[in-house]
Formats: structure tokens, C-alpha cells, sequence
């Protein structure tokens, strides 16, 4: 695909960044289902997925996480997107 076609699936992921006020700060990932798959899409929160543990929130906003705390989050969100999407 060279360009954007507008169209999406009927499932998707919202990933949000959350300050835990205590100098550390936390992923959480949620499933949510489009309400149609033609732009634009209205997005509505379906299920709760999951969170990684608390990192220190210097290490997140200078982007210093391990490559393994990266690879854990990718498989994650890959995981479930294929999930959502099967059959």
C-alpha cells in the first residue's frame, strides 16, 4: 500500500502513558472497537488488556528502556492485535 486507504479494523488497541505520581510511570493498553472501519472512526473502550510494570520516569522520557522491556511491549501489542483480528 503506498498510500492511507482511510479503512481500519473493527478492533484495535489504545496504548496511554500514566504518571503514578510517585517518580515512576506505567503502560497501559486497552482493546477498542471501531464503529465503522472507514475514516473517520469513532473509537469506544471494549476491554481492559494489560500494563507493564512502573519504570522510572527518567529512563521513559529519555527513551533508555532495555531492549528487552521494548521487545516485551511490541510482542505485546503484536499479540493482541493478532488476537482481535483472527477469524
Amino acid at each position: 500500500m503506498e498510500y492511507d486507504d482511510k479503512i481500519r479494523s473493527k478492533m484495535g488497541l489504545v496504548v496511554c502513558l500514566r504518571d503514578m505520581g510517585n517518580g515512576n510511570s506505567r503502560i497501559f493498553i486497552d482493546d477498542v472497537k471501531s464503529d465503522q472501519q472507514k475514516l473517520p472512526i469513532n473509537w469506544k473502550h471494549d476491554y481492559f488488556y494489560t500494563f507493564t510494570p512502573e519504570f522510572n520516569n527518567k529512563v521513559i522520557d529519555e527513551m533508555q528502556l532495555s531492549d528487552d522491556d521494548f521487545q516485551k511491549i511490541g510482542e505485546a501489542v503484536v499479540a493482541r492485535l493478532l488476537a482481535l483480528n483472527a477469524g
